[in-house]
């Protein structure tokens, strides 16, 4: 590398961070161009009460969170796995733990913690600039990034340009998709924004609204489309909320895009079969019918408000078998999805066919994209923040590969 190459990045994100301190092993100048304040506020909203970095399952099974992606996001994470991330962590000062989940969290749970070492090594290095309070507003024919800063146009040139800005939800943090305008007159196909990881809204009776305001339902399995994930789901004035209902929240969404509304089964007690539902509900018969669900099922005051929004219960007084089925397979019908703006993440963004297998733009490969911003979907449960560590060190990758170094 006979001269110093400047790569410029947008975005202050986890994918953004990432991608910088792949570079600056290579000595590479990164200067890294932040909208807001500061860095990784999302990364630290997501991580205030406990920061899931990965998971711990096989790659196998890892790979096909990523639903029509799984393909390319296998290559992007055989390149740098949990494991990697994992190592990573461990050399910024960060010793991690597997919860009982399979989750990968840090030991100390906070954002904050890692955040504040992982800055640190980055602005010890002499090749890193650090620009804050600036937005980028638009793009130069020439290729250019025209940002605003104190009230002046800036123009910033570069020999690289990453583009890690995020998806469309929280956009306190800086995440607020308005990207979308300026990234498509690059060339860039791109998909509208919408909801992922996120609640959706139930017309609740008012008998229902008196009992519960909110409260969890433990161990249950939901299922959207034939598609299904285990976990809590919490029941709140406006609908549901939850790990378990994140899991599936694409496939209840495209059903109400489709035809108007979702529907989500919930299985109460999945570790029971209908026929030992079945003899529970019956074994105690003369109890009333919340005792026999309370003490032969042991389903709590909130799981039965959940249970008595469906069932009809003067036909369950009588047909157990009905009672069965309902306890297996409650259930309920979303009306619309709660606020983008209130969503874990998004789905849409920009189109892997405008891109090259290392995220480049067909184009003009001096453009890369990252992170949160392509049209990628991945559940909680540290999928979605893996897909942007690994996608920020491919892009890293192919411009060392570039430079040869």
């Amino acid at each position: 590398m006979s001269k110093q190459v400047k790569v410029a990045i947008v975005g202050g994100g986890p994918a953004g961070l990432f991608c910088a301190y792949e570079l600056l092993k290579n000595n590479i100048e990164v200067h890294l161009y932040e909208k807001t304040g500061g860095v990784g506020k999302k990364f630290l909203v997501a991580g205030n009460s406990g920061l899931n970095l990965t998971h711990g399952e096989e790659l196998s099974s890892f790979v096909k969170r990523y639903g029509v992606n799984e393909a390319r996001f296998k290559k992007y994470i055989e390149d740098f796995t949990p494991m990697d991330l994992v190592n990573w962590a461990k050399e910024l000062g960060t010793e991690t733990f597997i919860g009982s989940s399979g989750r990968i969290f840090p030991k100390k749970m906070k954002a904050a913690d890692i955040l504040y070492q992982w800055m640190k090594a980055l602005k010890d290095h002499p090749n890193f600039h650090l620009h804050l309070k600036h937005e980028l507003e638009y793009i130069l024919d020439d290729g250019d990034l025209v940002f605003r800063h104190e009230h002046a146009q800036k123009i910033v040139r570069a020999d690289y340009y990453i583009f890690a800005l995020g998806g469309g939800s929280w956009k306190k943090t800086g995440s607020d998709g308005k990207w979308i305008d300026y990234i498509e007159k690059l060339g860039v196909e791109t998909r509208k924004l919408k909801a992922m990881n996120c609640g959706f809204e139930v017309e609740w009776s008012s008998h229902f609204l008196e009992k519960v305001d909110r409260g969890f339902v433990k161990n249950v399995i939901v299922t959207s489309r034939g598609e299904s994930a285990r976990g809590e789901i919490m029941l709140t004035p406006y609908g549901l909320e939850g790990g378990a209902i994140y899991a599936i929240s694409n496939f209840v969404r495209d059903e109400i895009d489709e035809v108007g509304e979702g529907v989500i089964s919930i299985d109460l007690k999945p570790d029971l079969t209908f026929k030992e539902v079945l003899e529970k509900v019956t074994k105690r018969g003369k109890d009333s019918l919340t005792n026999r669900l309370r003490k032969g099922l042991g389903l709590d005051k909130v799981a039965l408000a959940l249970l008595y929004e469906v069932l009809d219960r003067k036909k369950a007084q009588v047909d157990k078998e009905y009672l069965a089925h309902v306890i297996k397979d409650c259930l309920i019908t979303a009306r619309r999805t709660r606020p983008m703006d209130e969503a874990i993440s998004t789905s849409g963004g920009v189109c892997f066919s405008s891109l090259n297998e290392d995220l480049s733009m067909k184009i003009n490969e001096r453009y890369y994209f990252i992170g949160e911003m392509l049209d990628f979907e991945a559940p909680t449960g540290g999928y979605l923040l893996q897909g942007c560590f690994s996608t920020a060190f491919q892009v890293a990758k192919s411009i060392k590969g570039k430079l040869n170094v």
